[in-house]
């Protein structure tokens, strides 16, 4: 997502907080045909798909929980839960009919109240559903005539609501005996369940026994936290796992090495996110938007894409969507490096340049902190590279490396001042209401540089009710031209993901939202040749 899945980045700084407790399979494990060994940078916080944020869990749970509505790799809307769906001409009320052969893993049938259960969940504010909650925040109410029937309305239109039905269907019963229970030992609807998690070391999901094996032909997936890059590289090289991240450097490895070719084929995969600075406007400094201007311009965008991301860069952005992304207004520049420039917009902001070399104003040095999380070397690097532009131009900026909880904890209450950050849109719609309008800062939404524009709130909510397409294009293109005229983040790039995929699997789909996360996925994935 996010669904707010925790962004790429967040994936990537998770990971290195873990230690390598599980290295990877022993050598010479044995494994069958129909069991797929699969990768995590590290354990899921939880396996409750109303409340997680982050990806490790969400590639678990798409095996365990169907969503009421689905979407394929274009990103349309396809059946999941609901077998059908209907939407008045006013775009108030929505229509399902549930399929009648779906069930839970105990055989119960799933109901209307489940649907309504969990959109409950969604909106209860005791549970923190930030990925969901913007798609209900209007209901007016559900409806459930029969058990295969929901009719929710709504109090205003939006344009990408049907985006929020992604959302995956919980058990009421399961949730009235034990709630807490949830997070551990989730209970779903999807054709896999949980046999077994053995916390840092193996989560095993099966295939139910009322999954046809000629839908779902794998009968067993193994996932396997392997944080440290180096070991699961080796591991997957050596054919111990059937799919795994391979980092910018390993992938030149990959292209000569024998055993991983031997082995594996090497993916190059879109990821669907935005790589940005977010500025704190609550900061004296940071809360003129000239301030903010300059900075973008005082650092070489192009060659820290090509330093940090070799061997071919990553695709620079200049606004909040995705490289590529059609909302793009193509009108929009790429920001420059002109320090000049940047001076000049200080010295407007009364900023001025002491005899010291750094801007001051009302006695006070300028002078910030960007905030992220230690054992992330991409991105020690990106903060030495602003570092060092930032103080071009007067602009002190000192460096605080955090471990992983304590960073993710400041930066979801939005205490930093800079913090690097990818938003990953999960579900794949590009609204920006959750991350930039004004009423979606902590704890309500995502709008953690507590950015506050009312022309901003204006273009995305406008935005976000038209319903016509067309019209929609335009008025999202028209959010990405005041975002850059007044920029909560530097908005950077968008960066793709190598993988290794072993030679014996088949109907590996590339997605523009990646591997993972869309129908079928991984669940059509199977074997063409016993695993080497």
């Amino acid at each position: 997502m996010r669904r707010r899945v925790l962004t790429a980045l967040g994936v990537l700084l998770l990971a290195a907080s873990f230690c390598a407790r599980r290295s990877a399979p022993a050598p010479g494990e044995a494994r069958l045909r129909d069991t797929m060994q699969r990768h995590l940078d590290g354990d899921p916080p939880t396996l409750d798909p109303t409340v997680t944020n982050e990806d490790f869990g969400i590639r678990v749970e798409d095996l365990i929980f169907r969503p009421l509505v689905g979407f394929d790799r274009q990103r349309r809307f396809v059946p999941a839960l609901a077998k059908s769906w209907a939407v008045s001409s006013d775009g108030l009320t929505y229509d399902f009919r549930l399929d009648p052969i779906a069930h839970w893993e105990d055989g119960s049938p799933v109901t209307s109240a489940d649907v309504a259960f969990t959109i409950e969940r969604v909106r209860n504010p005791k549970v923190p559903a930030v990925q969901w909650h913007w798609g209900f925040e209007d209901l007016a109410r559900v409806e459930t005539p029969d058990p295969q029937s929901i009719l929710v309305r709504f109090q205003h239109p939006l344009a990408d609501r049907l985006f929020a039905f992604s959302l995956p269907i919980v058990s009421a019963a399961a949730f009235g005996k034990d709630p807490g229970a949830m997070a551990r030992h989730p209970f779903g609807t999807g054709p896999y369940r949980l046999e077994s998690w053995t916390p840092n070391q193996k989560i095993s999901l099966v295939r139910r026994a009322d999954a046809p094996s000629s839908q779902f032909p794998i009968a067993r997936v193994d996932f396997l936290p392997i944080p440290d890059n180096a070991t699961r590289f080796r591991a997957g090289s050596r054919g111990e796992l059937d799919e795994f991240k391979v980092t910018r450097d390993q992938s030149a490895v990959a292209r000569r090495d024998p055993d991983f070719l031997a082995h594996n084929v090497l993916l190059k995969v879109p990821q669907f996110l935005t790589v940005m600075v977010v500025y704190n406007c609550r900061n004296p400094l940071l809360s003129d938007r000239r301030v903010r201007l300059a900075l973008a311009r005082t650092w070489p965008r192009q060659m820290t894409a090509l330093q940090l991301y070799p061997p071919d860069g990553a695709r620079l952005v200049s606004g909040p969507y995705p490289a590529g992304a059609a909302e793009n207004a193509p009108d929009v520049k790429i920001p420059e490096e002109d320090p000049a420039a940047a001076g000049r917009l200080l010295d407007e902001a009364g900023w001025k340049l002491g005899s010291d070399g750094w801007r001051v104003r009302g006695g006070k040095r300028a002078s910030i902190e960007i905030l992220y999380a230690a054992g992330t070397p991409i991105y020690a690097n990106l903060a030495q590279i602003l570092k060092e532009g930032y103080a071009k131009v007067g602009v002190e900026l000192t460096l605080r490396a955090l471990d992983w909880a304590a960073y993710s904890e400041r930066l979801a209450a939005g205490d930093f001042e800079i913090a690097p950050y990818a938003n990953t849109f999960w579900p794949p719609h590009l609204d920006q209401y959750l991350y930039f309008h004004s009423s979606q800062v902590p704890p309500q939404g995502e709008n953690i540089g507590f950015y506050r524009s009312a022309e901003a709130d204006r273009a995305i909510e406008v935005a976000r009710a038209e319903t016509d397409e067309t019209r929609r294009l335009e008025l999202f293109r028209q959010v990405h031209r005041v975002l850059a005229a007044d920029p909560p983040a530097d908005f950077l790039y968008t960066a793709d993901q190598y993988w290794g995929i072993s030679k014996s699997l088949a109907d590996v789909a590339v997605s523009e939202v990646g591997l993972f996360h869309f129908l079928p996925g991984p669940l059509a994935w199977k074997r063409i040749a016993p695993p080497k």
